[in-house]
């Protein structure tokens, strides 16, 4: 599990308030968290977010869900520091350079570990925000959803599901990028949660994946109304290993809460 990465943030543009928890399954086969999570906050008021749940039946995949989101994060920084895409066709190409660039990563990784590629397997959702834009990128059964200027939610790319139960896709398959969904929009957002597959039944009305108010909207208010710190991150962990979300899912969860500040760093 990645370390949650609060941040005083009030001077910045986002507030961002992330987790990531151990299944009850994993705990009791003594199995690490395979989730991982992290985001940046960017000088110029940019948000990079990354989230990866890495396979239960790959031998090394926290490794993989690990290297996943830091490359990703890496790539993010680099596109932007070029210059940020200016059309939905330019963020397509930028998301198939980055994803084929982690896929590279977890292949080099591999290959110096001598260990077979899908030994890492791994999912992959990154999403990134600036003045201009929100883009997503994903591979697998991860989930981004937008808090959009008016307040309604909106299901960015849907969760990819294989054809037979518990199938997912990874970032690791020989042809990673058939399987990469895009979205990208100039519409102003005022949030953005990334979870993982954990909270699916919980997050969202399915099969549509129709986004839940009664979940995400109190998330949003928390992340708006708490202090930035540890104590947020305490929450936020006890809301995940509570016996309410557990009594739903036995996996692994994420979840990573940004919100707009308004200027000055004050809501």
């Amino acid at each position: 599990m990645s370390a949650l990465q609060i941040e005083d943030v009030s001077l910045q543009a986002w507030r961002v308030i992330a987790a990531s928890v151990q299944g009850t399954s994993h705990l009791e086969k003594a199995v690490p968290c395979q989730d991982v999570h992290a985001y940046r906050l960017l000088p110029a008021g940019e948000l990079l977010a990354a989230a990866a749940d890495g396979a239960g039946s790959a031998e090394r995949s926290q490794e993989g869900a690990q290297l996943a989101v830091e490359q990703a994060l890496l790539e993010l920084e680099s596109l932007l520091s070029r210059g940020a895409p200016a059309s939905e066709a330019g963020w397509q190409d930028a998301w198939n350079e980055l994803f084929g660039a982690v896929h590279q990563k977890l292949a080099a990784f591999a290959s110096a570990a001598n260990a077979p590629l899908n030994a890492f397997a791994t999912t992959l959702t990154c999403a990134v925000v600036t003045a201009d834009w929100l883009a997503v990128g994903q591979i697998g059964d991860g989930a981004a959803v937008i808090e959009t200027a008016t307040g309604d939610l909106l299901l960015t790319v849907r969760p990819q599901r294989g054809e037979y139960a518990n199938e997912a896709c990874f970032v690791t398959m020989r042809e990673p990028l058939q399987y990469l969904s895009v979205y990208a929009s100039s519409q102003p957002v005022q949030g953005l949660i990334l979870t993982t597959d954990g909270l699916l039944r919980l997050a969202f009305k399915l099969p549509d994946y129709t986004p839940s108010a009664r979940f995400f909207q109190p998330l949003l208010v928390f992340a708006r109304q708490a202090a930035a710190g540890a104590a947020a991150e305490q929450e936020l962990n006890a809301f995940l290993a509570s016996e309410k979300v557990c009594a739903r899912t036995d996996d692994d969860k994420t979840l990573l809460v940004a919100v707009r500040q308004a200027s000055g760093g004050k809501e």
